[in-house]
């Protein structure tokens, strides 16, 4: 797969396209297209059209991706927060949508100013379509995969839930939960520890982990939910 700027109807865009023409590549670059072609929110990048050799072309949204301002070390909670707010914003409308992401991580969160899009829908299942990949294909990125994500269950929209308070864990404390024994964790041993946030941010640990439960029926039963949640401890910290 290969992202790059281009030129398309004389504004600047972002074109992802196939190297080869590996069939599994191309029918997951097939319904990406199909998932994000619907997809219409203001933290969402959106998807402008097809190419004629089936390339996606992307809006340009100018900005560092989160996995980039985050090589700098924690971020302030209050911008930290604001991200939050808007990748609950995203999956919450992509819920409601009937889409998983099944991808949340820094990589995939674009800061643009104030503003956090949320990009990147190749792993993403749409539920009202027919599965492409087996049922326990793995897909993601372990440090921020929910354990039932790594068993190959990819059709629970908490497994977002738990992948977003795994990027407001990283957010805050400089690396992701788990850190190098993520494996360990996720194969079901609970002896592998999570670090305490730092007392600065403490207000945010029963949220966070809450988020990052092992059992999904413990964590947030929604994005609106989780956002709720965020937003008055937020207010509070106030």
């Amino acid at each position: 797969m290969r992202v790059e700027l281009a030129r398309w109807e004389d504004r600047l865009v972002v074109v992802k396209r196939l190297l080869g023409t590996h069939p599994v590549a191309s029918q997951r670059l097939e319904r990406e297209a199909a998932v994000v072609g619907r997809l219409r929110h203001e933290n969402i990048v959106p998807l402008l059209g097809i190419s004629g050799d089936a390339s996606l072309i992307y809006a340009y949204c100018p900005g560092v991706s989160l996995e980039a301002a985050l090589e700098r070390g924690p971020l302030r909670p209050r911008r930290a927060i604001k991200i939050a707010r808007d990748v609950l914003s995203a999956l919450a409308y992509a819920h409601a949508e009937g889409v998983l992401h099944l991808d949340v991580k820094p990589a995939n969160i674009l800061v643009k100013g104030e503003t956090a899009l949320l990009t990147d829908f190749g792993f993403a299942k749409d539920l009202g379509l027919t599965a492409i990949t087996t049922q326990d294909m793995l897909l993601g990125t372990p440090s921020f995969m929910a354990p039932e994500q790594f068993k190959g269950v990819r059709t629970d929209h908490r497994s977002d839930l738990y992948a977003t308070g795994a990027v407001i864990y990283h957010m805050l404390t400089g690396a992701p939960p788990f850190g190098g024994q993520v494996v360990r964790w996720l194969a079901g041993d609970d002896r592998v520890p999570l670090d305490p946030l730092p007392e600065s941010v403490a207000q945010y640990e029963p949220i966070v982990a809450k988020a990052l439960a092992r059992d999904p029926d413990e964590r947030y039963s929604c994005a609106e939910e989780f956002l709720a949640a965020l937003e008055d401890v937020a207010l509070a910290a106030t």
